[in-house]
């Protein structure tokens, strides 16, 4: 808990979405070196999407277990993350979700009670931002906590 002109700042909850890019570490440090600093309790949150368009392509197939598969792997990966924060003190939890991202994350905002929210942004601009949007803005836009976004820029050519 800190005050700031008077104003109490009490961070009990973090949510940290990963989404195992490259750009995945820079979030995870932010998450950890905060959570130590405001003794926050940690969730990360992992959300996989499948777009329509895939579902509805004539003759795609996916394997019966295709999405325990990739439910698994990503719980294995967020344990990694989980077992670092562990080893500093940190209490942690780590969550996997079918659905859109940012509704996952925003849903998972509200049901965890988060006070904050630390998201990458992987700092696209111009038509790639226009054509792909992004996943941060949305959540900025419909959180019910703050929302932290951690930049991090596309590796030059």
């Amino acid at each position: 808990m800190h005050t700031l002109l008077g104003m109490t700042i009490k961070i009990r909850r973090i949510l940290v979405p990963v989404d195992f890019s490259d750009h995945a570490r820079a979030v995870v440090d932010w998450g950890a070196h905060l959570a130590e600093e405001h003794g926050s309790s940690v969730v990360f949150l992992h959300a996989y999407h499948l777009p329509v368009e895939f579902q509805q392509l004539e003759g795609a197939y996916l394997p019966p277990d295709f999405w325990y598969s990739v439910k698994e792997e990503a719980e294995k990966t967020l344990a990694g993350y989980v077992d670092a924060l562990r080893e500093r003190g940190i209490a942690v939890e780590a969550v996997v979700r079918e659905g859109y991202p940012a509704t996952v994350i925003v849903d998972e905002a509200r049901e965890i009670n988060a006070d904050l929210i630390i998201i990458g942004t992987q700092g696209l601009s111009g038509l790639k931002h226009l054509l792909l949007g992004s996943v941060a803005e949305r959540v900025v836009q419909r959180a019910p906590c703050p929302v932290l976004t951690i930049k991090t820029r596309e590796e030059e050519d």
